[in-house]
């Protein structure tokens, strides 16, 4: 009787694995593999908008990586260095504005030129600060269309199948029939991951 009971445990636990071996040696459809790119290019845009510099890791693409980050010092050292001209044109106004007129020569037009240079390092301060935005959006740009052209097909086989297209029993049209057939060849980054 115990041999009996063994014997059907040792038949269903080799079902499990062959039944899980079955499972696991089939391939991914489309769908499943759309899903996993789609997914991973997902990731791909979270990871540049999160870091500079990321995306362009995600994507392996390292020669673009220190451009992103060449560009992003270059502005945090551009918004710094005008802040601190701005901080010096506002402290040299405001000696102007407290200092006697009589006392400074040609008051006036030290004090147009201390406004002027005022408003210069505070237009080119904001403006660092536009171009840091502009660049990360860039990257970010760059990474997420890179993501996508990742699994874009460049095989030399193309072709073009004409025919006509059926409306109704009745009717029909000329037509260009685009086939596109995606195959695990045209995944080449899926396993890496």
């Amino acid at each position: 009787m115990k041999f009996k009971q063994t014997l059907r445990w040792v038949g269903c636990v080799a079902a499990a694995v062959l039944f899980t071996a079955q499972a696991f040696a089939q391939t991914p459809t489309i769908t499943e593999l759309d899903s996993l790119e789609t997914l991973r290019i997902q990731r791909t845009t979270k990871w540049a908008a999160a870091l500079p510099g990321a995306g362009q890791l995600a994507n392996r693409k390292y020669w673009k990586a220190p451009i992103v980050w060449g560009g992003v010092a270059w502005c945090v050292s551009a918004i710094g260095y005008n802040r601190n001209q701005l901080k010096n044109a506002r402290n040299q106004l405001i000696e102007l504005e407290l200092a006697d007129p009589a006392t400074v020569v040609n008051y006036a037009t030290a004090l147009q030129t201390a406004r002027s240079e005022e408003a210069f390092y505070r237009r080119q301060r904001d403006l660092s600060w536009f171009a840091l935005a502009g660049v990360h959006a860039l990257s970010i740009l760059d990474a997420h269309v890179d993501a996508n052209l990742l699994r874009f097909d460049v095989s030399e086989d193309l072709s073009l199948h004409c025919a006509p297209l059926f409306l109704s029993p009745n009717q029909f049209g000329g037509g260009l029939v685009i086939r596109w057939e995606v195959s695990r060849d045209n995944f080449p980054n899926l396993g890496r991951r």
